[in-house]
């Protein structure tokens, strides 16, 4: 019998069912880790201080900023740098994570047209290597903290972790979700990328979300699941305790949002490969 060269044949990845992708790609952490490691790497390639120059873009903007917003919002600057910084450093990661899973299939065309492998190892190297960057731009929030709220530190703040975890949780689904639909619908990348930006002024981020109330309260903060995501781990860096309906709402968005990446992932991983 004839050798079929891998090019030629069937693109799958090395296991039959999505439940298997997903929790074997997990288990693959040297893999995915590596991945993520070494993009980083090559975007930093030839650099004096790597992924810090994004923490020094994210610094400048928040002190340029801090001044503008604490007088428009009537905030005294010791409580709304901190504010501010928390939450742009968890906002940078997620809308990152969000515009580049557009691309998550697209840009790895080649590799897995010439291998077999678990579609949702890309997933977890896109996280990881954006969570890397977060734990740089994390120096923006400490400096800040540091130095407009000294002493300030409370059992609180442990929360931040559980509340990244979640948040982690949820951008592995986004990715696979957002990553199989702009592959098939290419128009969908322009579309998501530009939402993401009027998302960011919609977003309780520059301002506070009680400046906002009635039916406008309703619609840009309590239903708005970026807040909820931004909130259970911003609250913690500011030495507060999320509020209950926080935990509910991002409980209720992780539900949801895997159900249908694991639906979709289920019908249409066979057809990644071949949408490409």
């Amino acid at each position: 019998m004839t050798a079929v060269p891998i090019s030629a044949r069937e693109p799958l990845p090395t296991v039959t069912s999505a439940a298997d992708d997903l929790l074997d790609g997990l288990r693959q952490w040297d893999l995915w880790g590596r991945l993520g490691w070494l993009e980083i790497k090559r975007r930093y390639r030839r650099t004096m201080i790597g992924p810090f120059w994004s923490a020094i873009s994210l610094g400048a903007f928040v002190m340029a900023l801090g001044g503008v917003g604490a007088g428009l919002w009537s905030q005294q600057v010791k409580d709304y740098m901190p504010f501010l910084a928390a939450g742009m450093v968890v906002w940078v990661f997620m809308s990152t994570v969000i515009t580049e899973s557009c691309a998550l299939f697209i840009a790895s065309t080649s590799l897995f047209r010439q291998m077999r492998f678990n579609y949702s190892v890309l997933a977890y190297a896109l996280v990881y290597r954006n969570f890397i960057v977060f734990l740089h731009n994390m120096l923006v929030y400490v400096v800040i903290f540091l130095i407009y709220s000294p002493g300030k530190i409370g059992p609180a703040l442990v929360l931040a972790v559980p509340g990244m975890a979640l948040v982690l949780i949820n951008c592995v689904w986004v990715a696979l979700l957002f990553g199989m639909v702009c592959l098939r619908f290419r128009d969908l990348q322009q579309l998501i990328t530009t939402l993401v930006q009027i998302a960011m002024f919609v977003t309780p981020i520059f301002w506070p979300p009680e400046s906002l109330q009635g039916l406008m309260h309703i619609v840009y903060v309590e239903l708005n699941p970026l807040y909820h995501l931004i909130t259970i781990v911003r609250a913690p860096l500011l030495n507060q305790v999320p509020p209950l309906e926080v935990y509910v709402a991002t409980g209720l968005i992780t539900v949801a949002g895997w159900t249908v990446t694991y639906v979709c992932f289920r019908y249409f991983r066979r057809r990644i490969a071949y949408w490409s």
